[in-house]
């Protein structure tokens, strides 16, 4: 996460100066939420259950840190709306590299695959233990 923290995309705001909270959940199976956002509170949660990826681990994670960053835009679907994809999307670019990917939905996957892929091109587990 403090990696994550340190990108460019957030120098201007609160994450640069301060550490959220974070939470990992635990789950005996895949939830329909795999995370979330407390942006009034600072804090996040991101679940493990298994046979999570580390695709959907740092899809999730980054994910969530950007809600923390951009908030709730003053804009239709203010959440996922236009501010917080742009957001998200250079994010993505500058910790995985992933550029171009245009997500049909803000729900997660679309970018874990693109990490996940990027993972294995560099020969990296494709599972995490939990």
């Amino acid at each position: 996460m403090a990696r994550l923290r340190a990108l460019p995309v957030f120098a201007d705001g609160p994450l640069r100066a301060r550490e959220p909270e974070l939470k990992v959940r635990r789950a005996r199976k895949r939830p329909r939420r795999l995370g979330f956002a407390v942006p009034s509170q600072f804090r996040l949660s991101v679940t493990a259950y298994p046979g999570v990826r580390a695709g959907d681990v740092l899809e999730t994670l980054l994910h969530e840190l950007t809600h923390l960053h951009v908030g709730r835009a003053a804009e239709a679907h203010g959440w996922h709306g236009p501010t917080f994809k742009r957001t998200l999307a250079r994010a993505m670019d500058e910790a995985y590299g992933i550029v171009g990917l245009r997500p049909r939905s803000t729900v997660h996957g679309a970018y874990a695959e693109a990490i996940e892929c990027a993972r294995l091109a560099v020969g990296e587990p494709l599972q995490m233990q939990i």
